[in-house]
Formats: structure tokens, sequence, C-alpha cells
């Protein structure tokens, strides 16, 4: 059997992968049964191919009637070994294998190898407009336990979409109270302390979407906590993106295909950026010349609160938001 277990939901895809032991290795296995591999430690200086390493432990033997195989980060795997791999599938596999992406090109020959043998399972983690929906669900789900949307969003924002990561937080927080009925406010401040930075890109997205209802509270939060030091940099954080668009809206404009501004605008190891926060989407969202006003506006912004004007929150709130509508 073949699995390929292809995304960034950390908890599923663990969740997932505890259920491939148990269906390839029986209930009550031993984890020394376990045959784990790490695509990261092959490279070309390598005495043997990650394929043959997979061959090998999947071979038939006297002492093991079930041979199943892990191999982890599998998109880390080198362009020659992404290619003998899908030729020794096409072979045929003995036992059970599961490949773990993060990601992986859907043109490459061996995701449409898996596409044929239907062996695709994807595991994409809630988005951070859904995320305190997903952790209010999956404590009830998996603690049987209540929390307040306020709290679930307090979760959200100091930890982001790593979905193993808010398990293991709310595990702990349930063996040190675990007959307490509700996650509260008061737990969570506890064990999960709001000093997670926020990343640029959380603004920039719901920015880039002109969505205020997503884009509203963390720009707060990050103002109200650290003042005005984060005033420019959050106005540098907009104008970079603005500008990013400005050039990506100008290049369809042109017609300029995918992969052609992808390689002009992106560093080698960005190129998944493009696709993954939906640029060609967020372009379409503002229409012909918004984009170079919007620069424009917070040049001016930013000149402003040089100079002493906005120095109350809410008028800069007013200002900056005021170029979504």
């Amino acid at each position: 059997m073949l699995f390929a277990f292809i995304g960034e939901d950390g908890f599923a895809k663990n969740k997932r992968t505890a259920a491939f032991w148990d269906s390839a290795l029986g209930e009550g296995h031993s984890k020394s049964e376990r045959k784990i591999f790490f695509a990261s430690e092959y490279d070309s200086n390598s005495e043997k191919s990650i394929s043959e390493d997979i061959a090998e432990a999947l071979a038939p033997s006297f002492f093991s009637t079930n041979s199943a195989v892990l191999v982890r980060h599998c998109e880390l795997m080198l362009a020659d070994d992404t290619k003998k791999l899908a030729e020794f599938i096409a072979t045929g596999i003995n036992g059970s294998l599961a490949l773990e992406f993060a990601e992986i090109d859907k043109r490459s020959a061996l995701y449409k190898k898996f596409k044929d043998l239907k062996a695709v399972e994807e595991f994409t983690p809630p988005t951070i407009y859904t995320l305190a929906n997903w952790v209010a669900a999956h404590i009830k789900q998996e603690f049987q336990k209540n929390i307040l949307p306020q709290t679930a969003q307090y979760i959200a924002d100091a930890i982001g979409t790593d979905t193993e990561r808010i398990h293991k937080e709310i595990q702990k927080i349930v063996i040190y109270n675990p007959a307490t009925p509700e996650i509260t406010l008061q737990l969570c401040q506890l064990f999960i302390p709001q000093d997670r930075e926020m990343p640029a890109y959380e603004l920039q997205e719901s920015f880039g979407f002109r969505n205020i209802a997503a884009f509203l509270p963390k720009f707060r939060r990050i103002l109200t906590e650290e003042g005005d030091a984060a005033f420019f940099s959050v106005l540098g954080a907009l104008r970079s993106h603005t500008l990013r668009l400005l050039h990506i809206q100008s290049l369809k404009s042109k017609r300029v295909p995918d992969n052609e501004i992808v390689s002009k605008l992106f560093l080698p190891n960005q190129t998944f950026l493009y696709s993954k926060n939906r640029f060609p989407e967020q372009c379409s969202r503002w229409q012909p010349g918004t984009l170079k006003k919007t620069l424009l506006e917070l040049d001016e912004i930013s000149c402003a609160k040089k100079n002493g004007f906005y120095s109350d929150l809410p008028s800069f709130e007013l200002a900056v938001c005021g170029l979504m509508v």
C-alpha cells in the first residue's frame, strides 16, 4: 500500500501517521518495528539512494510478516531521488509505504504517479481567518472541553496555524487541571504567553485581500502592545506588500506568464509564496490604479506621523483601514 501525506496541518498528519502504523503493523505494535527515513539526510554523496533504502526496508523478511516504512520531509528530496522514487513506485510495492510532504510540485512525475494510484491524502491547516473556530472545535472534539470565542482567538493569535503546537499547549493545560470543564482565558494566559512576534504576512495578507474584519484585530493588538515603536514597521510592511502587488498586477496586465513573474519577484527559496499566499487573487481585489494611489497614501501617512499627526490610535487606525475601503 502506498500513501502520500501532503500538507502543513501537523496535528492531522501526525494523527494519520499513527493510524498508518496501526493498520500496517497491527495495534499494540512496538515502536522498534517502525522503519523511518528522513529525506533531508540524503544528498549527492550518499552511498545509497533513498529509494534503495526503502526497497531494502520493505523487502520480505523471515522475522517480520509485515513491513512498513515512513519517509519524512520528502519535499527536501533531490531531483534525482524524486525521479528514482517514481520509478521504484511504478514497479510495485511490498508492504506499506507512507511519504510525508509539507508541499509537492503538482506538475512532477512523482505527484502524477501518486494521483494515478489514488495515494494522495491532503492535510490543509486552517487559515488565519478560520483558526479560532478550528481551535474551539478541536478542543471540543479532542478534549471534550468548552472554550469561549475570545479565548480561542487568544490562542490563535498567540500560536498561529501550527496545529500540532496548539494541541500540545492545550494538552498541557488539561494535564495541569483535568477537572476543568472549560479552557479559560486565565489558564491560557498562564500557559500560553502572548509573546509571538506577529509575522508580517498575517497583516499583509488581510490587507491585500482588503479584509478589514481580519486585519483590524491584529493591527490593533500590535499597536496597543508595542505602541509607537510599531507604527513605522507596520507601515513599512504594508508598503512593501503594496509595491509587490503593484508589480504583479502590472506584469499580469502585460500577460506575463506566472512562472516568469515568480522568477522576477521572488528569491529561489521563496517561489512557493506566490501561490500559497494567493497573490494573483489579492491583486484582483484592487482596481487598476488603486494600488499606486495606496502606495502614495501610505507614504503620506508615514510623513504625517513623523510630523506629529496621528498621536492617538483611533485616528491612525482610521487612516490605514481607510485604504482598504
